[in-house]
This record gives C-alpha cells, structure tokens and sequence, in this order.
C-alpha cells in the first residue's frame, strides 16, 4: 500500500524542514520526499494544511481496564488532537496488572502506546496501602525485585513516582526504587509545588548521586505556575549545566486536576494557595459543575474522593514562559473519569498550544512549535517517532493551520478543529476529526 500526501506545507524540525513538500508512505514507512507530485494507491490533497511529525505525549493517564476490557475514552482523545504515540503511567500510578493491560491494548491500538513502571504498582503488590506510611528495607527489596520483573517483561521505559500523592516515600524508597530507572527513565510528580518547588527538587535530584538517567519533571505548570516559573527554571538550567539529564514537560492552560481525595488536598493546600475554594471546579459526580464550598469540599473527600477537580490557580505568564524554554516540552497529563469527564487538557492540549501560544500570542515560530510536540519529546524519551525522515513510521499528522482550535471547556469535552488527518504506522485513522477503524 502507497500512500502519498501533496501540495501540504511539511515541517520536520529533526531535519529542519520547513517548505512545501510531498511525501510518500510505502508499507507503513516514509519512503520519498519531493518536490515533485507523487502518486499512489491513496492520495491525500494537503493543500492549504501542515504537514507534521505525528504529535508525542509523554504524559498522559490511561483508561481504567473495566471486564478486562480498557475504555478507550482517553486514546481516542488523544488521536483526535493529533496525537500518534503516548507515554502513560505517570505520576506513579497505573494499571497494576500491567502486562495484562498493554496485552489487551494491543488487540486494537489506536495509537503507539509505551509505558513507565508506577511506583504505586509497587507498594499495591507488597500490599503497602498507607500512603502515609515510610517502608522498612526489606520491603523496598521486594519491591525492587518485583519493579525488576516488570520492567523486563513489559519493555517499559523507566519509572514514575508521584511523590506528594504517597507522602510517606522517604530518601531510602525513592533513591533504591529509582534504580529502576538505570540508563532509562525516572519521572516525577515532585513532594510540593509552589514556594515548595526548589526543595523538592532537591530531594529529587539526589537520586543522581546514585543513579544515570534521564529525569523528567512533570506538568511544571501545575508545580512552578504560581509565580515561581522563572526561578525554578534558572535552578534546572544550573542543574543541566552541572551535567544532569533533566526534561520538563508543561500543558498549555492555567488550572491543575486531580482526585479530591488526594494527599495533595491534604491540610494546608487551600490556605497556602490563597485559601479560596471556590477556585477549584468540580469536573465530575454529583456537583459537576459547580465551584467547591468548605462544605463541598468536605463532602467530596469524604464520601467521594475518587472525584476529578480542576485548580483554577496559575498564572498565564508563567505557563508562557514554561513553553519559551528550551528545556521544556508539552505534554497533556490527560486524565478522564470512568465517565469520561475530566481537564479538557486531555481533549485539547496540543491544538491549544500551538493555536493560543504559537499561531496567535506568537512566542515562538511555527517550527519550534512543532519542534515541541515532536522531535523534542521524542528525544527526551528516546522514542524512534517525530520525525519525516526516510525510513521512518508513518506517524503523521495534518492540520488546518486556520481551523486548528481546541473546543473542550471545563463543562463539555468538545474534539478540537482542525485536525485533518492522522496517520499511524502508514495507515489513515483519523479524517477530519472522524476515526476510522
């Protein structure tokens, strides 16, 4: 099968194009680029479109398995905004049958799907259900042998702590666990954010006394977006300047989402944040929709922890400068409900970064955008994705540089505009924001 896309406007930074080009797709992989018309078996007209690197999310959250079954909810959404590989199993947390999980999404991938070990796997599995609670060494043993297996079995890419949802992890767990990580990955939901931001780091980043790695930041806006942007990347850049490996990723909006119940409403949040519930937004249950009172507040970490709200809490210019660092990277941190409501970062992230901070607020070229859902993440991470050159997967994506909105508000997760086509593997399944199975 010979697919061949003519007339678009291709941008590749990897190989720093940016010119109207037309390629051709030959069993799955990109096979000619030219100035010259082609023809196939199928031909996609992308005149007046973009023609891109399938676009990377390095974090995301991935459906729940329900009747050993994944909702697809999540990886549809992800196609839609244009996405063609996913990272999952951020924040430490995910499927704690792991191998069974990626077993079963594999019997129809939507996209190219890769996974970090959670760190919480590893406490469920020795049965360490108190999230407050420090471990002895024999159970960091276990755990690490058990963190071990999985990643050889599984292929996975490293590991992820979310260290202020499992308040009690202490130096001695998350320095051996990180072993794990060895030459791979080791991502990280720091202990606290805000004015906290910089001594978590420090903990964090002892893990490089004892470890090679790649060390992730995750979702800085959610960590340093409060006025503490600048400060906190001048801090990484003398990190990376001291010959650390270190990345961040950052979604294009200005309020955070997590469970209620979460240790990171813990005592203090509200009040240490301006201490205004109103500011968090009930994304699902019985009062979606509504702004927290004390009283709800209290009623949903009671009776319904398990509730997805979103933060109305940072600030736009530091979001700004996030995404003007080199250092950094988009990425959704998508996360759905079991009925599929949830941020609508998990709908809309990459249509709105490019539209609202690259097309319109223009604080960076077209190309370093794209540069930025492409070949960076796909750098970060090691993933053989985010590029046009030949030879590559045919992970593909073309927009509508005019139509390309996000749709997706807090209330209503509306599919953004202007995603045309996507391509995954050399094979067509999405078209004008339509899938085709």
């Amino acid at each position: 099968m010979k697919i061949v896309i003519n007339n678009g406007l291709v941008i590749d930074p990897k190989n720093n194009i940016n010119d109207y080009l037309n390629l051709e797709i030959t069993d799955g992989k990109i096979s000619k680029i030219s100035k010259e018309k082609l023809v196939g078996d199928c031909e996609i007209d992308a005149k007046n479109l973009c023609v891109t690197p399938g676009f990377i999310d390095v974090h995301m959250h991935e459906d729940i398995m329900k009747d050993r079954k994944i909702q697809i909810d999540i990886f549809e959404r992800m196609l839609k905004m244009g996405v063609t590989t996913a990272v999952g199993g951020n924040c430490g947390i995910g499927p704690n049958n792991i191998g069974e999980y990626l077993k079963e999404y594999e019997k129809n991938p939507l996209i190219n799907f890769k996974m970090l070990l959670p760190h919480k796997v590893l406490r469920d599995y020795i049965g360490a259900e108190d999230r407050y609670a420090s471990l002895s060494s024999n159970e960091i043993e276990k755990m690490y042998r058990y963190g071990e297996k999985l990643i050889k079995e599984n292929n996975l890419l490293g590991i992820s702590f979310g260290i202020e949802y499992i308040p009690g992890i202490n130096r001695e767990e998350l320095i051996n666990l990180a072993k794990l990580g060895e030459n791979k990955i080791i991502a990280v939901h720091l202990r606290k954010d805000g004015d906290g931001i910089i001594e978590s780091c420090e903990e964090f980043f002892e893990i490089a006394k004892y470890v090679n790695s790649h060390f992730q930041i995750s979702h800085i806006g959610s960590m340093a977006g409060y006025g503490q942007m600048r400060k906190f990347l001048n801090y990484i850049q003398e990190k990376i300047d001291s010959g650390l490996d270190i990345g961040c990723d950052c979604y294009p909006y200005t309020a955070f989402s997590t469970h209620i119940g979460s240790a990171v409403f813990d005592d203090g949040y509200i009040e240490s944040h301006g201490g205004d519930y109103s500011k968090l937004e009930v994304l699902d249950g019985k009062y979606k929709g509504q702004r927290c009172t004390i009283a709800i507040f209290n009623d949903l970490r009671k009776n319904s922890p398990d509730t997805l709200v979103a933060g109305h809490l940072m600030v736009d210019e530091d979001i700004k400068i996030a995404f003007q660092n080199k250092n950094v990277v988009v990425a959704s941190d998508g996360l759905l409900s079991e009925s599929g409501n949830g941020h609508p970062r998990a709908v809309g992230t990459f249509p709105k970064f490019l539209r609202k901070y690259v097309l319109d607020d223009k604080i960076m070229s077209l190309s370093e955008g794209v540069a930025k859902v492409t070949s960076q993440p796909a750098d970060l991470y090691g993933l053989e994705a985010g590029t046009l050159s030949i030879g590559a997967s045919g992970d593909i994506t073309i927009f509508s540089l005019d139509e390309l909105k996000d749709n997706a508000t807090f209330e209503k997760l509306i599919s953004p505009s202007g995603i045309k086509y996507v391509l995954v593997n050399g094979k067509i399944v999405l078209k004008d924001g339509e899938i085709i199975y």
